[in-house]
């Protein structure tokens, strides 16, 4: 019996439709899960809407509202101040880490510390949350117990703020390891033998092959993570130890949508939603937009 050759019988077909018919799960699952529930809630900004009743068209109202509220404004400067103060951090962190690993002074090391350093990603946010409430309570926390210490770690809404910095970092380092580890390996090691017969230092060799060479993995990490920390939303929440909602001190720009949902302000949740996909999207340009001249800067 002959086997059936696959490409040979779509071939065979010649129906110019049928490699549309093949696509169609994902565009249906698309459609469905993405772009209508996108559409709908554009739409959605534009109403007053309680999720009963009859929605009352109000234009820009919701927008205006939430441009005039000053919570909104303080939340946007809380998810601004866990952007800019990880990210150096994290990308530094992460780069180091993936240069240590490239070195041959690790040696056999690297197989143990590549999962342990990437452990923290595969962990849910969520437990990770948790048990960074445990480490910093105040009472019976393992860091005023270790240290013998009484500091309100995550009562204090100015030292709490940096606790979710740190917990951001412990869990983004390891990620971002892995992609500059990627990034690494497709650097030719003929340049560092060639720079080497030259005379170049480690530092020269990094400053002026690695670095370079990275660009394009440094871009795709910085809008990554620019995308995922403006989004963020459960380190605070989590890790705030009373029950009700974080003050406004800390709480970041995801919980003027939660807040709202639950309000059945479904109208003001569109809008505050769509108001931050603008800011990830005037961000991430501006870092593409800095990132390509500097490309371009280099090259001449």
């Amino acid at each position: 019996m002959k086997s059936i050759n696959t490409k040979t019988a779509l071939a065979r077909t010649g129906s110019p439709v049928l490699p549309y018919v093949l696509l169609m799960p994902f565009f249906i699952t698309f459609f469905l899960f993405f772009a209508f529930p996108a559409i709908y809630s554009l739409v959605l900004s534009f109403f007053n809407y309680r999720g009963y009743g009859e929605a009352r068209f109000v234009g820009f109202g919701n927008y205006i509202a939430l441009i005039n509220y000053g919570a909104f404004w303080k939340s946007v400067g809380n998810t601004f101040f866990y952007f800019a103060a990880h990210i150096i951090p994290v990308m530094l962190g992460a780069l180091l880490l993936a240069l240590a690993m490239q070195s041959k002074a690790v040696g056999i090391g690297r197989k143990l510390f590549k999962p342990l350093i990437f452990l923290p990603q595969i962990v849910p946010v969520i437990a990770t949350a948790l048990i960074f409430r445990i480490i910093f309570a105040t009472r019976s926390g393992a860091v005023n117990q270790l240290f013998g210490l009484d500091i309100r770690w995550l009562e204090d809404v100015d030292v709490m703020r940096w606790i979710v910095v740190l917990l951001v970092v412990w869990r983004a380092t390891g990620w971002f390891m892995v992609v500059f580890l990627a990034g690494l390996t497709t650097i030719s090691s003929d340049l560092y033998e060639a720079a080497m017969l030259d005379g170049a230092s480690t530092r020269q060799k990094l400053v002026y092959i690695t670095i370079p060479l990275m660009r394009p993995f440094f871009l795709f990490a910085f809008i990554m993570d620019t995308i995922s920390s403006l989004k963020i939303f459960v380190e605070p929440n989590i890790l705030w130890p009373a029950q009700s909602n974080p003050p406004t001190d800390i709480a970041p720009m995801m919980n003027m949508i939660t807040t709202n949902i639950r309000g059945g302000n479904f109208g003001l949740a569109s809008a505050a939603g769509w108001l931050l996909f603008l800011i990830v999207l005037v961000v991430s340009l501006i870092q593409l937009y800095l990132m390509r001249n500097r490309d371009k800067g280099a090259r001449r």
